[in-house]
Parts: structure tokens; C-alpha cells; sequence
């Protein structure tokens, strides 16, 4: 028992202190801005700052997921249209490496999949671990219809921040929360060494 018992309080405090800081529009504005770079550059992934944001403010959990859904697909439109406009530019980037996190291998990986399968690539980038990043870009370059991307974009991406909404509102257990975000941690971690393989 006294073991237990500082660790409960720890969960506690931390449980306080995510509440503090996630259940403000601020802190609102701030995950949907950053879920719209995370769709273009940024590494880290959204779900943790979402699952946060929806332990703090249970009852809007939809409401969340559904926007940060939207800015999401926002940034993909932003790495659709570089990937449009930008193909010779791009391709330099790439060739020397010049672009954080985003290897000419791992590029090659997704558009040599994308030729053949371009429609299921989006929705897979959208609502697995791929690299979101990498499926915008992509998608521009390849001239990929712009509405069959922002409806299977935003599909993808919507089932995805649903889910782990309604996993945090409806188990608002701070363990399963630190379980999740762990599971999807490794999750994305794994794709990153996959793709690099």
C-alpha cells in the first residue's frame, strides 16, 4: 500500500495539472496548429497533444477530433500543393537530402507504392502510421485529384482522431491514456525504421 500510494498521487497530480493546461481554447487552437505542420514537416505526432485536449474537455471529444481532423487535412492541402507546384524543387531537396526526416529513400518507398495504389495510399497515410507527410507531398507530385485527396484525406483522418477521442472520453483512465499514447508512440516509431529499411 505505501507504495501504491505516492504513485496515485502522482497520477492525480498529473491528471490535474493536463486539465489545467488542456482545457483552454488556447490550448485548443495550439493542437490544431500544430496538426496542421505535423501534416507537412513535423515529426511528432498529433495524438497525444488530441488526447490530452479531450481528457481536459471530455464532452466535446467529437468536436475535437472532427477539427483537428480539418486542420490536418488543411496542412495536407498546403504538402499537396508544394508537391504540385514545386516537383523540380522538390526533387532537389530530396536528391541532397536537405529535407528533416524525410530521406530520398523513404520518398522513393511511398511514390513507387503511389503509381499503383494512389487512392488507398491516401486513405492509409491518413489514418495509420505512415508518414501523413510524406502522402501529401506525394500526392501533389503525382498530380493526384485534388477532391479524391481532401475527401479520402479527411475520411482517413477523421476515423483516426475519432478513435482516439472516443478512446480517452469514454476510458478517461490517465493509465490507459499513458498506454495509448505509448502503443502509438512505438506504432509511428516502427513505420519510421520500416520505411528506412
Amino acid at each position: 500500500m505505501g507504495i501504491r500510494m505516492p504513485f496515485s498521487n502522482r497520477i492525480r497530480n498529473l491528471s490535474s495539472f493536463i486539465k489545467q493546461k488542456a482545457d483552454s481554447r488556447r490550448a485548443r487552437l495550439a493542437l490544431y496548429f500544430f496538426s496542421a505542420l505535423e501534416s507537412l514537416f513535423i515529426p511528432i505526432p498529433t495524438d497525444p497533444l488530441l488526447a490530452a485536449c479531450v481528457y481536459a474537455t471530455p464532452r466535446r471529444w467529437w468536436q475535437i477530433a472532427l477539427l483537428t481532423a480539418f486542420f490536418s487535412v488543411i496542412g495536407g492541402f498546403i504538402g499537396w500543393s508544394l508537391g504540385w507546384f514545386f516537383t523540380d524543387f522538390i526533387g532537389f531537396l530530396l536528391t541532397n537530402n536537405m529535407i528533416p526526416f524525410l530521406s530520398s529513400e523513404n520518398f522513393m518507398n511511398v511514390t513507387n507504392g503511389f503509381s499503383k495504389h494512389g487512392l488507398l495510399i491516401v486513405l492509409l497515410g491518413a489514418f495509420t502510421p505512415l508518414p501523413f507527410k510524406l502522402v501529401t507531398i506525394t500526392a501533389g507530385l503525382f498530380k493526384f485529384n485534388f477532391i479524391l485527396f481532401i475527401i479520402s484525406a479527411f475520411f482517413g483522418r477523421s476515423i483516426r482522431f475519432l478513435l482516439v477521442a472516443g478512446l480517452v472520453r469514454y476510458h478517461g483512465n490517465l493509465k490507459i491514456l499513458f498506454i495509448l499514447t505509448c502503443l502509438i508512440g512505438i506504432i509511428i516509431t516502427s513505420s519510421y525504421i520500416i520505411l528506412e529499411n
